[in-house]
């Protein structure tokens, strides 16, 4: 492929998009206005205003307001004031501020402070008032004593307090009052322990569950002693002794929950516990086909000789996407293309007539030498634009189907979303960069719109380059078709100039930071990860030999420079198969060695074989991606006849 600039590259895709563009809003369209002066100044002055504002000083900040009467982030320069001053010297401003905007981002960065000066007041008619749901935990059970205080019934109260009492987690001191009440008038049943102790080992806070055992009956305390023990000791379930057959029912409970935690760290362990607990506990239809469930996955992720045999265990009616894909795994590396067959026929057509099984369908009926039926398959999976739809098309030798269409929307429609306060507001955060505030307009914005609205919005967005969101608002409303807005050409001069340095393919590395962080700059995840291309800190400190800050990842050159050099890096340690380069993108270098396969592997088999469905998921989605970029951006032509003939070796290292 040959390196040219993106910029000349895609000069054909920029001015083909911007004339669609122009076709859609030609009818009735007036000139776009030449940029405000205006607007830039009174940034100025917001920023200046507000400062003044938060410093008190009151003389400075009012002759700067009075300079924005019509910008539109005053309500701001409002809200700020507003948490400062004394509260119910001024409740009617606060009141009117909380009408005027109720159900807005500002509604609640008013609403809280005010709540919980109420609440500090003791003043609970008002409380009770201005109250809005969901609120926080704490400020609902001081809407709850505050009801209660104004003559609540008992039967709403206890209903109202279940809902508090039902949590996997410690809750505010706020709501020990109410809780107290609760279980005097006997709400507090044994029945509700148990469901609470439940939720407080599975996902939920394990140190909860000493205290809620100590409010079980006395006779039933080994219960919660025993999940307590399983939830960090799941081995323990082994010992015969702490089976006392008093409730044979909740013993089966905590069984069930302690087996599919066992089996992913001691299956040989957890293996025998099953057949020891099957004949002693009362395990529920629904409890034996959970386990085999797990059981399957499993054993079927550590290549257990046994995994078949759980795959088995799980009814067809029971399989869900999960379990299924690891049977497919298991077909796959047993290649045992008959059951493979019979089991995708054997589907339910909500299931089976999904684009992956009818592939593997057409893929196994291949094998087994029925290619008719195959190319029927292929045939009409070839017109879908997913990554199956172009497998089946590499398979016949035929072109991509992109099935794109533009965003028709009317200008009336655009320009009303344009002209709404949340989308202006959201324009000027985006202006000043802070975009947590301007995400928070834009959500507040897309739930007072229709579907039609959303594609405006939509086309609002990408016009401004705010792409994560002009892609996020298509995703809500599952408009697919508008590929162009979906697969913009953000930081292309960038990404090109980055990529031909390091001798990567522009459109591979298009293809990762649209995954990535839908080329979101301010991006990061809960590992750690950072901008564009998604760096770890520690990833960057080991390709630069420097620290690296947050703020500089966050920083689009930055970023960008450490990405693509990071995917050359992985590409040529695999010999340039950026398949498993893309693959040790997301997981690791050493993790895709790992996951090498036994003997020659065909590509299509390997991906479906992958442990980690994040990264399998991954690798599918960043294929798709760059067959789209080059697509758009490159002209005709199938990457995926690469992955077709493609075949994974053993050894890279």
């Amino acid at each position: 492929m040959k390196k040219q600039s993106f910029i000349i590259r895609y000069s054909r895709y920029i001015a083909t998009a911007t004339f669609a563009l122009a076709t859609v809003l030609s009818v009735n369209a007036k000139p776009q206005a030449v940029p405000d002066e205006r607007l830039a100044e009174q940034r100025e002055l917001f920023v200046k205003a507000e400062y003044a504002a938060k410093r008190g000083r009151l003389a400075e900040y009012r002759q700067l307001r009075a300079q924005l009467t019509d910008y539109p982030l005053l309500p701001y320069l409002e809200l700020e004031r507003l948490q400062q001053v004394g509260y119910l010297a001024n409740e009617k401003r606060v009141l009117t501020f909380l009408q005027q905007y109720e159900g807005t981002p500002l509604d609640w960065q008013l609403r809280r402070p005010w709540l919980d000066y109420l609440a500090g007041q003791k003043e609970e008619e008002r409380f009770i008032r201005d109250f809005r749901y969901p609120g926080t935990l704490t400020h609902r059970c001081q809407l709850i004593s505050a009801e209660r205080n104004q003559g609540l019934e008992n039967e709403p109260f206890i209903k109202k307090v279940d809902g508090v009492w039902l949590h996997g987690f410690s809750v505010p001191t706020a709501c020990d009052g109410i809780l107290n009440e609760w279980a005097e008038l006997g709400a507090r049943t044994t029945k509700k322990v148990w469901q609470r102790i439940k939720l407080a080992a599975d996902g939920g806070n394990a140190t909860l569950i000493p205290y809620l055992t100590g409010l079980m009956p006395d006779n039933i305390q080994y219960l919660g002693e025993l999940f307590h023990k399983v939830r960090y000791s799941p081995a323990a379930i082994h010992s015969d002794n702490r089976w006392l057959g008093r409730d044979p029912k909740r013993e089966a409970e905590i069984a069930t929950y302690a087996l599919k935690k066992l089996i992913w760290r001691e299956e040989s362990l957890a293996l025998s516990s099953y057949d020891k607990l099957i004949k002693r506990l009362p395990f529920s239809a629904e409890q034996r086909e959970t386990i085999a469930e797990e059981f399957a996955v499993a054993l079927s992720l550590k290549d257990h000789p046994e995994a078949r045999i759980w795959h088995q265990r799980v009814p067809l009616t029971g399989l869900d996407e999960r379990t299924l894909q690891w049977r497919l795994a298991s077909y796959l590396k047993d290649r045992d293309f008959a059951s493979l067959r019979q089991t995708i026929s054997s589907l339910p057509a909500a299931i089976g007539g999904g684009a992956q099984w009818r592939y593997w369908l057409a893929r196994a009926s291949e094998i087994t030498g029925n290619e008719l039926a195959a190319n029927e398959i292929y045939t009409e999976l070839a017109k879908e634009r997913n990554y199956y739809g172009f497998m089946a098309a590499a398979r016949l030798g035929q072109p991509v189907n992109l099935e794109r269409e533009p965003v028709d929307v009317s200008v009336v429609e655009l320009e009303s979303v344009r002209n709404h306060p949340s989308a202006r507001r959201a324009y000027e955060f985006i202006q000043l960069e802070r975009f947590v505030d301007a995400r928070r307009e834009w959500n507040h914005l897309l739930t007072q719109l229709d579907g039609s609205e959303h594609k405006a919005a939509a086309l609002l967005a990408s016009e401004w380059e705010w792409h994560d969101q002009a892609i996020w608002t298509l995703a809500q409303i599952g408009y697919f078709d508008a590929v162009s807005i979906r697969f913009p050409m953000a930081y292309g001069e960038l990404l090109s100039s980055a990529s031909d340095k390091v001798g990567i393919d522009p459109s591979w590395a298009m293809a990762i930071t649209r995954r990535e962080s839908a080329f979101r700059a301010d991006a990061y995840s809960s590992a750690g990860a950072r901008g564009l291309m998604q760096i770890l800190p520690s990833t960057a400190r080991r390709l630069k030999n420097d620290n690296i800050s947050y703020r500089q990842l966050h920083r689009p050159e930055v970023n960008v420079e450490l990405g693509t050099y990071y995917l050359s890096r992985l590409n040529n340690r695999f010999d340039n198969n950026h398949l498993l380069a893309t693959a040790s993108y997301n997981a690791g270098y050493y993790k895709v060695l790992d996951w090498l396969p036994d003997s020659p592997t065909p590509a299509d088999e390997w991906i479906e074989q992958i442990p980690y469905y994040e990264t399998r998921d991954y690798v599918k989605a960043v294929m798709t991606y760059q067959q789209i970029y080059f697509m758009l951006h490159e002209g005709q032509g199938n990457l995926f006849e690469r992955l077709e003939s493609m075949m994974i070796q053993p050894d890279y290292d």
